[in-house]
């Protein structure tokens, strides 16, 4: 059954106008309010994305600062670039001299390997320099000091005297041959012990990987000297 109550204005309301009315408020406060926490949850969450995208970005940025800054360089790093370019310089001078002996040989390309792949290096290794701003050693320097050998140029491991390189000029046929094969092995052993070195003592990555694949490909150009002067029948077959 539903009563009747005055209002202020006199005019009549029954308790399921009241009861009505009191619903629809309550429905608008749920409606206000379930508005209210989807806004809440929209903002957010928008912020906690630019909050990540940010700092995302902030960390690529760090990793590729990270990642493009120049490493510094030793005094291994240093001493092992101006003796190796001198180094590598003779093992060219000696690849030449074989080659305008005996360009068609079977040995000839194994030199000319040393020409390109040495001039390659020699490349590289003045670039580095260049870019940190030395100048190549002097030729009356002491060599091999960062190594703890300190020695004059021409007494560096591996280099081949005047008189080896004399002898290889006057050389022919297969005479020259052996002898080739015979230096550029000493030559490849000396650059080995200075490239190990550098290779563990190194400051610059850039400069240690490339010290140590010097150790490894002439490590392995020995190696393929031995079985060249085998084929070849400069050497018995053991």
């Amino acid at each position: 059954m539903t009563s009747n109550t005055m209002t202020a204005t006199g005019e009549q309301t029954s308790d399921r106008d009241a009861s009505d009315q009191s619903d629809a408020g309550s429905t608008t406060r749920d409606l206000s309010d379930a508005t209210f926490e989807r806004l809440l949850r929209f903002v957010l969450f928008g912020l906690s994305a630019v909050v990540i995208v940010s700092l995302l970005a902030a960390g690529a940025v760090w990793v590729l600062a990270d990642d493009t800054a120049p490493q510094p360089m030793n005094a291994v790093d240093v001493g092992f670039l101006r003796d190796m370019l001198d180094h590598h310089e003779q093992a060219l001078l000696i690849s030449e001299i074989y080659l305008d002996e005996r360009p068609d040989s079977g040995v000839a390309p194994y030199a000319r390997e040393v020409v390109l792949y040495q001039q390659r290096d020699i490349d590289w290794m003045e670039a580095w320099l260049a870019e940190e701003g030395y100048p190549r050693g002097a030729p009356d320097r002491m060599a091999m000091e960062w190594m703890g050998m300190a020695v004059p140029v021409a007494d560096m491991a591996g280099m081949q005297t005047e008189e080896l390189l004399q002898r290889l000029d006057n050389a022919t046929g297969e005479d020259a041959d052996l002898l080739f094969l015979t230096m550029m092995s000493d030559h490849h052993r000396g650059g080995i012990h200075m490239a190990d070195y550098a290779a563990a003592n190194g400051a610059n990555e850039e400069i240690t990987d490339f010290a140590a694949g010097v150790a490894r490909n002439q490590s392995i150009e020995i190696s393929e000297y031995v079985l060249a002067a085998k084929r070849l029948g400069l050497i018995p077959e053991r």
